[in-house]
């Protein structure tokens, strides 16, 4: 697979009980890729506020294939897709050995920080070359009518980067809260990225189960919708 490349591997303190990477885990190591290119071409987030812009998660779609221990030694990869109107494209993969163990597909949003408006893509310069998408989509899914309240979620320390909200790697770990992991994986996740959470944000958990996958809504105290999400488990 083409596309920029960067050598990884499989951190000790990011796997879960059941000794395998976080989904959480494997969405970071393919956004530290993706961080890396943007930097070296002069894209390093402090670059991008200084020019009143940033990157926000609309929707991603990640697929694992395998589960993934500790020390395993993986590569990286990321390029962005021929994007238009508001939504730039990048997709992703993890490759072991030259076999892709994940891959992922997104869709971002480009914000002006000052006005909080968004920005068309053809009134931004990538600067990167593009690549044709992966067979991967990022299809939108329909929650189940009946939903359970299953608890709630404090946004604290750990949840939060430099923005103060609720990083969008961290949504995977609060799904799992509310998931019977024992034994089992993340075998494909679907988010679609709503409404941020702030450090200090108390969101109730909604959750059902149909058709053998597990469907989540969170909503801030406001009232507001956080986050939808469509995910599908399977034995380890």
């Amino acid at each position: 697979m083409n596309g920029y490349r960067m050598k990884t591997s499989v951190d000790v303190h990011d796997v879960d009980y059941n000794g395998i990477a976080r989904a959480s885990s494997v969405l970071k190591y393919m956004q530290s890729a993706a961080q890396a290119q943007l930097t070296e071409n002069g894209m390093s987030y402090g670059e991008l506020h200084s020019m009143k812009r940033a990157f926000i998660l609309s929707r991603i779609r990640l697929e694992i294939s395998r589960p993934l221990l500790a020390d395993m030694p993986l590569t990286a990869i990321t390029f962005p897709c021929e994007s238009r109107g508001y939504s730039f494209l990048r997709c992703y993969a993890l490759e072991l050995d030259g076999e892709v163990v994940a891959r992922a597909a997104s869709m971002w949003a480009l914000i002006d920080t000052d006005t909080k408006g968004l920005v068309k893509v053809n009134d931004f310069e990538l600067g990167l070359t593009t690549l044709p998408p992966i067979d991967l989509t990022v299809n939108r899914f329909r929650l189940p009518d009946a939903m359970t309240d299953v608890g709630g979620y404090g946004v604290h320390y750990g949840d939060v980067d430099q923005n103060m909200h609720m990083n969008n790697t961290r949504y995977p770990d609060m799904y799992s809260n509310f998931l019977p992991l024992k034994n089992k994986m993340i075998k494909a996740i679907t988010i679609n990225y709503m409404n941020e959470a702030g450090i200090g944000d108390k969101l109730r958990v909604l959750r059902s189960e149909s058709n053998g996958s597990y469907y989540f809504r969170t909503v801030r105290g406001d009232g507001m919708v956080n986050s939808e999400a469509e995910i599908v488990l399977s034995d380890i």
